[in-house]
């Protein structure tokens, strides 16, 4: 599975209908992967996004059957994740349609790495609303196929990751580790968390720093399973005791508290911004899960940290 280092960007922004159009090409021809697999986006979906809208403004124009369309190279990035972005960012919804794919096809393992691979990109070019519906799928896929945590996801996470960058996914992954260690784990599962947890020293922290906090709350984490995203945040519900607050892995969880998931709501027009495509940058999606909200955040955690791992 592939994945590219992006330089620095800044944070992205939302644009209303009203915004002023750009001139020049309408599309983006987007050449990914080692093979320059093309994808094809409308330039209006991607200007909404800081890191996007300054590699538009250098990118080369082509020119095919007498049209105009610029030219974007992501030659580091794996095509099968892209094509998440690319439905992502046209459609806004969740990612059932690729789970009950991948479910059919027998492919959910490799529908996984591609789900922990975009959710690492949108942290990368700062688009939180996609990284919160990367962690969800990631949750519904786990839960779907009844999977244990896996070894190899937190090595890769651990070593390969920046921690800034898989800071939500870190925090799903010790709350599924000490969900995984609490049960009936096969002999071959255990014994490389335990390898992991002596050559990762921050797994090994930040897993004993949630255990603790779980311990402080009275809940049992053989019984809280992180793979279940329940309907709300509120913290007075005895499901606690079985799943997690609705936004507990997302990246607003600190700003959000008991209250409703930004991205249980419906398409909204937002603040103005002057270098939109007269497109509207949006935290909602429109499908919910029976858990929850299946639509993607990293903000400071201003609350109690403990208020997640009870959650």
């Amino acid at each position: 599975m592939q994945r590219g280092r992006l330089p620095e960007k800044k944070a992205s922004v939302s644009s209303p209908n009203s915004a002023p159009k750009l001139a020049g090409p309408a599309t983006v021809k987007m050449l990914v992967g080692p093979d320059a697999q093309e994808f094809v986006i409308p330039r209006k979906l991607l200007v909404s996004c800081a890191y996007f809208r300054q590699r538009i403004e250098a990118a080369r124009v082509d020119f095919e059957k007498g049209q105009p369309h610029l030219v974007m190279n992501l030659e580091d990035q794996c095509p099968d994740m892209f094509e998440l972005f690319a439905y992502w960012i046209g459609e806004r919804r969740n990612f059932d349609r690729f789970i009950d794919a991948a479910e059919a096809r027998r492919a959910c393992k490799e529908l996984h790495w591609d789900l922990v691979n975009l959710h690492l990109f949108a942290a990368q070019v700062d688009l939180p609303a996609l990284q919160d519906c990367a962690m969800d799928a990631i949750q519904d896929v786990y839960l779907r196929c009844n999977w244990d945590i896996s070894p190899r996801l937190i090595a890769y996470v651990y070593t390969a990751c920046d921690p800034q960058e898989s800071c939500r996914l870190r925090k799903w992954i010790v709350a599924m580790t000490a969900w995984t260690l609490g049960g009936v784990v096969a002999a071959d599962v255990s014994a490389g968390i335990q390898r992991l947890f002596e050559q990762c020293p921050d797994f090994f922290a930040e897993y004993h720093s949630h255990t603790r906090k779980m311990a402080r709350t009275g809940l049992e984490g053989h019984f809280k399973n992180p793979q279940l995203r329940l309907p709300s945040n509120n913290l007075r519900t005895e499901e606690r005791q079985f799943g997690f607050r609705q936004c507990s892995f997302h990246t607003h969880r600190s700003t959000v508290g008991q209250g409703r998931c930004p991205h249980a709501a419906s398409l909204s027009p937002l603040a103005p911004f002057p270098y939109a495509d007269g497109y509207v940058e949006s935290d909602s999606d429109r499908g919910e899960s029976r858990f929850g909200s299946r639509m993607v955040s990293p903000t400071s955690d201003a609350i109690l940290e403990s208020d997640l791992e009870a959650s």
